[in-house]
């Protein structure tokens, strides 16, 4: 599953983008997700956006746009955080339809964002696998939490105000291995009736954690 944020909301982005998703060979399971098979592979884009549009979970077309069941964008805060916290990446591969290969440079959302987006997951829906997410980014991220919390305090987001709240849940959700944050982590990686190992994965739930947040705040303060 690819997520993509729109930082755009001119009705001309979303024509054009469903023209092309069309073109493509995707369809519209959702006006925001789209799917096509590819070499017996289901591919899933969303798309996201954060607007005042619409409420938060809710999905946002442009006014007066009669798309129909055409294009939507997920409203999810933090989206937005994308546009200035991306690194860039140059990828090379076979377009669709045997289309020969293509170099293109994409964005991908800085560790900050990722993390403020998983953590408002986490806080509204609970699934364990959004902890795993956190913890698995978070501890091999560079050289580790330690590196994954300096890098991160260099973010062009890291004082915003979105960043901070989402790192005040984040430590409270893991702030020791009776929390929920940790104990949904070794939930998601367990064996059925393996408390050791449990026990093991909370714990490095909570120390990694730890470490991200320790080293981001005294960056921050350095």
């Amino acid at each position: 599953m690819i997520g993509l944020a729109l930082g755009d909301d001119a009705p001309e982005t979303y024509r054009t983008l469903e023209t092309n998703l069309k073109r493509a060979g995707f369809q519209s399971q959702t006006s925001f997700r789209w799917t096509r098979l590819v070499d017996g592979i289901t591919v899933q884009v969303e798309f996201l956006c954060e607007t005042s549009e619409v409420e938060p979970g809710r999905i946002f077309k442009p006014r007066g746009e009669a798309l129909g069941s055409g294009l939507g964008a997920f409203n999810v805060p933090g989206a937005q955080l994308a546009a200035a916290d991306f690194t860039q990446h140059s990828v090379e591969a076979e377009r669709l339809g045997d289309g020969g290969l293509s170099t293109v440079i994409v964005r991908v959302c800085g560790l900050p964002t990722y993390v403020v987006l998983k953590v408002l997951a986490l806080q509204d829906r609970h699934e364990n696998k959004d902890a795993y997410d956190l913890v698995f980014c978070i501890l091999n991220f560079g050289e580790g939490p330690r590196s994954a919390g300096q890098e991160a305090a260099h973010s062009p987001v890291a004082g915003h105000a979105q960043v901070r709240e989402a790192l005040r849940f984040l430590g409270e959700r893991f702030v020791d291995v009776e929390h929920d944050g940790p104990i949904a982590y070794a939930a998601f990686l367990a064996d059925p009736g393996d408390h050791n190992g449990a026990d093991r994965l909370r714990r490095e739930a909570v120390a990694s954690v730890r470490a991200f947040l320790d080293a981001f705040e005294g960056e921050r303060a350095s």
